[in-house]
């Protein structure tokens, strides 16, 4: 937000409050015609606007008293006054998840609270729109439509899939993925260096001397878990002369399905004695279910863990595994997001975090 100079000189910064910035979000979603006839009821605006009961009453009534909206009793509040014409951008922020925001992860709640903060010091505010509809194999009509219904300054995409990417990319829209970009994509993007984490956790393997190798990871088509498997193949193929085994082990994330792939390598006629797992929840099925096998960790199977999570500190043994500082990682997506939405030219390069390893029992 920009504050013209008094007089008697230039005006200092001012922090916009909760309430103005939601009266700004509800005239520009009535502006853009998002809503028809109607607003949504309370409970639902709520959830959309990621705002209290307390701060949304009142912005309505500020609305009201401007005759955006008419009120009846027991019924939902009218539309009143919608301007003809549409904004080309407003000073709104579009985060995009899949997930609703109570399962993110806190590294994630963490970096997206700071953004909001960054962006509402420079006046402008961030919207998160959670859900499946722009993830789908085909997202181009649901993202046409919300580019037409939002005119946001600025689109911030969190574990976007190819086609979400490719879409952006072609239509040239301010965007930033947060997040592993694909390789057919050119948007700023800011991500944790997956490759190297994964060569680097070869590296350890091997200096405590194993040579049949499995990485366990989703067949999630992601580009940091696709990057993941590229650094651990790669590590494994160009060290002691092709004399390591090195698997990917893909499965379809739920609990019987990773259990059952374990049971399958298990089988095999040199078994790894050195697994790297991705993300913390598949790394809790994999101890459990080898425990419950009577493998031994880490006598009979080393493991460490691509990802790191609070859950990780209390397991026995204690896990081996990688961890992102979050701060690092808020500081260089808001950088990016805050040049987008002022105008500047971004870089397409993919700006890298690199994880620290915790030393943990699960390696040996």
């Amino acid at each position: 937000m920009i504050f013209p100079l008094a007089a008697g000189g230039p005006k200092v910064p001012q922090r916009v409050s909760l309430v103005t910035q939601t009266v700004g979000i509800l005239k520009d979603n009535i502006i853009a015609g998002f809503w028809s006839g109607e607003l949504p009821g309370e409970n639902e605006l709520c959830e959309q606007l990621h705002v209290s009961r307390v701060t949304l009453r009142k912005a309505l009534q500020e609305l009201q008293r401007e005759g955006w909206v008419r009120s009846s009793q027991g019924q939902r509040r009218k539309i009143s006054s919608r301007p003809r014409r549409v904004p080309a951008v407003s000073n709104r922020v579009i985060l995009l998840t899949a997930s609703p925001l109570h399962l993110l992860h806190p590294f994630t709640i963490y970096w997206m609270d700071c953004l909001r903060g960054d962006l509402n010091e420079a006046g402008f505010h961030l919207e998160i729109h959670a859900g499946q509809t722009a993830f789908g194999s085909n997202p181009e009509r649901a993202l046409s439509q919300m580019q037409k219904q939002l005119h946001p300054a600025g689109w911030v995409l969190y574990r976007s899939n190819e086609r979400m990417q490719q879409w952006f990319s072609k239509q040239h829209l301010p965007c930033v993925i947060a997040g592993s970009r694909h390789a057919s994509v050119s948007l700023p993007s800011v991500d944790v260096d997956y490759h190297a984490t994964c060569r680097h956790a070869v590296g350890l393997f091997l200096a405590h001397k194993h040579k049949h190798l499995a990485f366990l990871n989703p067949d999630s088509g992601a580009a940091g878990d696709l990057k993941s498997e590229h650094g651990f193949l790669e590590a494994a193929k160009t060290k002691l002369g092709g004399e390591v085994q090195a698997i990917v082990i893909r499965h379809d994330g739920t609990v019987p399905g990773i259990c059952n792939k374990l049971d399958l390598v298990l089988k095999r006629p040199h078994p790894p004695t050195a697994l790297l797992v991705s993300r913390p929840p598949y790394v809790l099925t994999a101890m459990s279910h080898l425990l419950r096998r009577k493998v031994e960790l880490p006598r009979e199977i080393a493991l460490i863990s691509r990802d790191d999570d609070s859950l990780l500190e209390s397991m026995v043994p204690t896990v081996a595994r990688y961890a992102s500082s979050p701060t690092a990682f808020a500081r260089k997506v808001s950088r990016l997001v805050l040049q987008m939405v002022r105008g500047a030219a971004l870089s397409q390069d993919n700006i890298l975090v690199m994880p620290t390893f915790v030393a943990g029992e699960t390696l040996g």
